[in-house]
């Protein structure tokens, strides 16, 4: 059943995209050489707390829509599927906010999410429902790298994930890293991979939703993002569409890997504002990625070994005004069946005004309709 709404709806999460299991490990903030925020601009680091972190290391946090749920990796836990099998397992973890605004202990996802060697949420949909896992699966076994959906059932659990199927995907992800990321819109597939075998210098692309539900070649988001022999990735689009947040090696940063932003200038996505550095302390002289905003586009969620519980731990830190995407609505709401009364898992498809283009997509939950 589909069901069209009708007024512009845009949501605003983060979502996190991921690297290969050596390189989650080295997502560390060092203190700062020098604070390149002026004007006497105070900017605070908050830790999440004890009930999110422990003395083990929490890493690539990905934080809902409605800013009440974070994803995050705990990597080495006793209770990760491999633990027993593999060096520094990886495995998803999550936490709740309460009414009081304080998060709850976090607790492991288990089954069918947490299935393979290193596990990840790269994205979780604004309407909470749905989310995008790190790896290809087929019937949630593991079939090859890539990136999988799951989906929330009536029971309240998530569905085994299911590749997303990707035209010519392998042609472009033969190097050492890849990763991914959602638009908030559902339509749009953000990747960071290499085309040359073995290599760490990663470019970022865009995927788009095909009308048979699979998704177009990778399309270079153009010179401007993607420059040739440097590292991008990571990346997260905002809520408004335009506003791009990446990670990348490129000159002109305070250390090796450090957040940048552009504007998308047009819908060609291969047209993009010259890339800002965002500076401290989102950015220090080690290798910062795995940016994410909250839904207000106040705070960035990221991971920090600056006087932690243990080696790395989930922060955040508000941003600057310059910093912000540009500001959206959230709209809410629950579908019920109309004879019945009772709530209803439905296809959402929201449009801008007038015109009555397509802006996204939207799954309501089988439980509530929400």
């Amino acid at each position: 059943m589909k069901k069209v709404l009708p007024f512009f709806i845009l949501l605003c999460c983060f979502q996190i995209t991921a690297a290969q299991p050596g390189f989650d490990t080295s997502i560390k903030l060092v203190s700062q050489k020098e604070n390149i925020i002026k004007e006497g601009t105070v900017v605070k680091v908050e830790n999440l707390g004890w009930k999110v972190n422990s003395e083990l290391a929490e890493l690539r946090p990905t934080i809902s829509a409605d800013g009440n749920h974070l994803f995050f990796i705990c990597e080495n836990h006793p209770l990760n599927t491999k633990y027993n099998s593999v060096r520094n397992s990886q495995d998803i973890w999550y936490s709740t906010r309460d009414s009081f605004g304080n998060w709850t202990p976090a607790r492991h996802m288990g089954y069918p999410l947490n299935t393979y060697h290193f596990n990840a949420v790269y994205w979780i949909s604004p309407d909470n429902n749905r989310i995008l896992l790190r790896n290809a699966f087929v019937n949630g076994d593991y079939y090859s790298n890539g990136v999988s959906m799951s989906y929330k059932m009536k029971n309240g659990r998530w569905s085994p994930p299911e590749m997303l199927r990707i035209r010519n995907y392998h042609k472009y992800d033969r190097g050492r890293q890849n990763g991914a990321s959602m638009a908030h819109d559902g339509q749009t597939l953000l990747l960071y991979m290499s085309e040359r075998t073995g290599d760490f210098n990663n470019d970022i692309y865009a995927c788009f939703l095909q009308t048979d539900s699979t998704w177009s070649e990778p399309k270079s988001l153009g010179k401007k993002i993607n420059l040739p022999d440097y590292n991008e990735m990571t990346p997260y689009l905002a809520a408004d569409g335009e506003s791009l947040y990446f990670s990348s090696n490129r000159p002109g940063g305070i250390g090796d890997n450090d957040i940048w932003m552009a504007k998308r200038l047009d819908k060609t996505w291969t047209k993009w504002s010259d890339p800002v550095n965002l500076g401290a302390p989102i950015n220090t002289p080690d290798w910062d990625a795995f940016f994410t905003l909250d839904a207000g586009g106040e705070y960035a969620y990221m991971t920090s070994s600056l006087s932690g519980y243990g080696e790395s731990d989930i922060v955040r830190v508000k941003l600057l005004e310059k910093e912000k995407p540009d500001p959206v609505a959230m709209v809410t709401g629950n579908v019920y069946n109309k004879k019945t009364g009772l709530p209803l898992s439905a296809s959402l498809v929201y449009e801008t005004l007038p015109e009555g283009t397509v802006a996204g997509n939207g799954l309501s939950n089988p439980l509530d309709g929400a």
